[in-house]
Parts: C-alpha cells; sequence; structure tokens
C-alpha cells in the first residue's frame, strides 16, 4: 500500500469536517490589538499569551492585517541596516550593547501598523467548507510558502470588545446569531497546531500509518540549520532572517543538538534588554525563558553556569528539548507534537547529531498530498516513428487554429 493510501481514512474524514463545526467545538477567545499600538506591547502581548501572531484592528474594529513574531524579526534586521549601516553583520564584533539598545528602542516604539503583513482572512463558508479545504486552501501546504494559521470571519456570530490598553478581546458567544454582528472583525483563528491536535484527537482515522517509522514515510526529508552554542544571539537571528528560518538547533564542539532558538523569543526580549543579543545564543535562550539570571543581571555581566568554562550542554540543561529518532513511529511524531504544542520537532541519529526537523506543515503535507503521477512508457520501433512531413504540420497547426 503506498504512503498516500495509508492517509485515506483521515483526508475521507476531513472532507467530510466542516470548519463551522471545527471552530463551534474548538472555539478560542481572539486576542488582537488595536492599530496605533507600539511593537513592543504587541510582544509582550504575544508573550502573555503564548501565541505567535494577532489580528490587527483599525478605528473602526475592522481586520487590518496581522502582526507576527516574524514581522518582529523583519523590523529588527531592517533598523540594523539603517542605524549601523550596509554590512554590519561583517562589523559584528564592533557592535556595542548601547547600539542595540538604541535600535531595540525604536523597534519597540514603532506603531504595529507599519509592519503588520497581510495574513489570511477567511469569511466563513457554508457547511461545504471542511477542515481538508483550510489545510489545502487556508494553511496551502502543498505551496512552497504556506501559512500557519489563518482568521476567520463569521458575520453571523455576535460578540463583544474589551478593550485593554492598546489589547482588544474578543470574545463570542456560542451559539449566538446576529446578522452582520461582526462585519470584517475575526471571530475565531484556526492554526495547523489546532487541526493537529484534532488529528491527535481521532487517532482511529490514521491506524493504518500510526506504528509507520518516519524513515518508511520519509517524512523527516528537511534540512536543518544549526549554530554552535558560543555564537552570538545577534548572529542566530541574523541567519534566520536571510535563510527564512523560524529556528536554529544549537550545537556543541561535537556537533550534538543541545538546544533550539526561535525566533518567537524575540516575544520574550524587553524593549530596554536587546544588548542581550550580544550574548551567546546558548545563554541569550536561558536568559529570555527565565531560567537564569534575569534580564537586567544578565544586561549587566551575569553568566548562566558553566558559560564560561564552554561547558554548553550544562547551560541549556533546563530548557526542555523534544527530540526523535528516524526509527520514531508516526503514532509518537503526532503525540508528541499535539501534547506538547510543539510547532515542530528534530529528528537525531544515535550520536544525538541533528539529521532533520519534522514542522506541523511536513505532517499536513504528507497527509494531504496527492498520489504522484504513473507514467507509463511504450517502446517504440522504429515504423511506429512519426513521418516528418512539413505539409502535415502545417495541417495540423491550421486544425489547431480552427
Amino acid at each position: 500500500m503506498s504512503v498516500t493510501a495509508l492517509f485515506e481514512p483521515i483526508r475521507s474524514w476531513l472532507s467530510a469536517e466542516s470548519l463551522q463545526s471545527f471552530v463551534s467545538s474548538h472555539h478560542q477567545t481572539i486576542i488582537a490589538l488595536q492599530k496605533d499600538a507600539p511593537v513592543g506591547s504587541a510582544l509582550q502581548v504575544l508573550a502573555e499569551n503564548k501565541i505567535l501572531s494577532v489580528p490587527v484592528l483599525d478605528e473602526e474594529g475592522e481586520y487590518l492585517g496581522a502582526f507576527s513574531v516574524g514581522d518582529a524579526l523583519r523590523v529588527l534586521i531592517q533598523e540594523l541596516e539603517s542605524q549601523l549601516g550596509h554590512g554590519w553583520f561583517d562589523r559584528l564584533s564592533q557592535v556595542k550593547a548601547s547600539e542595540l539598545e538604541a535600535i531595540g528602542s525604536s523597534v519597540s516604539n514603532k506603531k504595529v501598523h507599519t509592519v503588520t503583513h497581510p495574513g489570511d482572512l477567511w469569511l466563513k463558508g457554508d457547511s461545504k467548507t471542511t477542515v481538508l479545504t483550510v489545510i489545502k486552501e487556508g494553511f496551502q501546504v502543498l505551496e512552497p510558502k504556506g501559512h500557519h494559521r489563518i482568521f476567520v470571519v463569521d458575520p453571523a456570530k455576535a460578540h463583544t470588545v474589551t478593550v485593554h490598553g492598546s489589547t482588544v478581546v474578543i470574545n463570542i458567544k456560542p451559539g449566538t446569531e446576529k446578522p452582520e454582528a461582526s462585519g470584517l472583525r475575526p471571530t475565531d483563528i484556526v492554526s495547523q497546531l489546532d487541526v493537529v491536535k484534532l488529528l491527535s484527537e481521532h487517532k482511529d482515522k490514521l491506524e493504518l500509518v500510526m506504528g509507520k517509522t518516519l524513515e518508511d514515510l520519509e517524512i523527516f526529508e528537511g534540512s536543518v540549520f544549526t549554530i554552535h552554542a558560543s555564537a552570538t544571539a545577534l548572529e542566530a537571528f541574523h541567519h534566520m532572517a536571510l535563510d527564512h528560518k523560524s529556528c536554529l538547533g544549537i550545537v556543541d564542539n561535537t556537533g550534538k543538538l543541545i538546544g533550539s532558538v526561535s525566533v518567537s523569543d524575540l516575544r520574550f526580549l524587553g524593549p530596554q534588554n536587546y544588548g542581550l543579543l550580544l550574548l551567546s545564543v546558548a545563554e541569550f535562550s536561558v536568559v529570555v525563558a527565565g531560567k537564569g539570571p534575569s534580564q537586567e543581571e544578565a544586561i549587566k555581566g551575569a553568566r548562566v553556569a558553566g558559560a564560561s568554562d564552554g561547558k554548553w550542554a550544562e547551560v541549556l540543561k533546563d530548557l526542555p528539548l523534544p527530540t526523535l529518532r528516524p526509527s520514531s513511529t508516526f503514532g509518537q511524531l503526532l503525540e508528541t507534537l499535539a501534547s506538547q504544542g510543539l510547532h515542530r520537532i528534530y529528528i537525531v541519529d544515535d550520536d544525538g547529531k541533528p539529521v532533520s526537523i519534522v514542522t506541523l506543515t511536513d505532517m499536513l503535507r504528507e497527509i494531504i498530498k496527492p498520489e504522484p503521477p504513473v507514467h507509463h512508457f511504450q517502446r517504440m520501433g522504429t515504423n511506429d516513428l512519426p513521418d516528418d512531413d512539413d505539409d502535415d504540420d502545417e495541417e495540423e497547426d491550421d486544425e489547431e487554429a480552427k
């Protein structure tokens, strides 16, 4: 049985599960931002709510765009170029903490509507709009660049809007109907992680594949980008921006995976603490996670235990790093991602060295990808070759033109 056929039961079920039913049974309170909220406050909202993206609303509460951790990285790199000059990375050793603090202030004070991206806004369809449609057309997992989440607008839902400073909380009363109540205001959010958790709730539809290894499914073929633990956090974020990656694996002197740094870590960086970007990426990860010295202490020179001796595994020992092996099963992959709320997981070999990474997008793509085309070739004898006749060619051209 082909890999595609193994996923047919879950594909069939997803094609029957309506978007309406899904958002009704998996409702979440929408956190949104007012357009004039500063980026520093926006990042704090993301951190406090443990989310990666929020919709941004205009003066009338209508959808304007979305702000994500990726936008924060983009504006940081723009400010580095603007204030330190082109080619600043080649002069990285000369960059001062005070310069980064000034850049952090500029980033944090920008109005969020100036750095948003369009996002993907869906008007909620009828019962024929299915979760499978959301995966294919909303997340676009079969495309080179997909979406991690969509914001859904349902004009039939009544809701109340509460404003807390720069934050807007939209509460939908389940079961209510009030035509045209919401205009273009997001009423629901559906993320890739939500769908993976849904799959975990319906493992019976995946029984044909749960015991298959990642190696059997060839699901772990993605490249792994890594950085040494001693490199600066600023270097790590520069490479993420340059290579369009959302994370980098952190490795020790032997190449063993000992940690991970993600663009989402920028959420926890205080507006006045951008000088921390000059820390080693290992120490930075620990400090922003609140597992070592405070950010203020680290700015003043406090080190994470083990860092001064280059004991990088010791530095990162308190940060969880779930991993799997090529021999791990699809069931283990699904359970790990869903139960721990992960967006990705590293695949390591027997020596603990990273060989690949599997993301939510990879998993969803594997489930819905179509069967590869089958080509049937027939050997042609010399007598079977078409005649090279200019008159015939002209007749065919004329026929096509009619």
